[in-house]
């Protein structure tokens, strides 16, 4: 067995979750395209591979994986969800960076906020009331193949910018 289709298998069953054939190419595609990607190219992927599957299916299983780690989402308002493969859904607390050109996904090591999380977290509950339990953060930019090719996307559609 390919040592992808077992780490999908295992996964799947770590999540708590059935392997199916849809679930197991869904893993597989997400994951070599290396982008965050929609439902819509999903199910195109899917398709090129002859894997049948409605738009319906797909998103029950990315939802249903997105619940277990396996994959992370991208929130972009006015824009369609977007998914992308989570290599580390129950390693080490870590968040991630999306290229807001081409949509690729890169893992951080380590957590950015963890030396000002007690000050952060102070903010936030004074501000709103809110007891936080946690936090998920992403960032958006151009990846170096962007950056090299010139498609420089600035600022990032609908994201908060921040000047240096």
């Amino acid at each position: 067995m390919d040592k992808n289709k077992a780490e999908h298998k295992s996964r799947l069953r770590d999540a708590g979750l059935k392997v199916t054939r849809i679930r197991m190419a869904i893993l597989d595609l997400v994951m070599r395209e290396q982008r965050h990607m929609t439902a819509d190219e999903i199910t195109a992927g899917l398709r090129r591979e002859r894997v049948p599957a409605d738009r319906v299916t797909i998103y029950r299983n990315v939802d249903r994986m997105i619940r277990g780690g396996l994959l992370v989402a991208t929130h972009m308002p006015g824009r369609a969800l977007r998914v992308g493969y989570c290599s580390r859904p129950t390693g080490p607390h870590h968040h991630h960076i999306v290229c807001c050109s081409c949509g690729r996904l890169a893992e951080l090591d380590g957590c950015v906020v963890r030396d000002a999380w007690g000050e952060l977290k102070d903010q936030v509950q004074e501000r709103t009331g809110f007891d936080l339990a946690g936090h998920r953060l992403q960032f958006f930019g151009t990846c170096p193949n962007c950056l090299a090719a010139g498609r420089r996307v600035e600022p990032c559609p609908d994201e908060v910018h921040l000047s240096s």
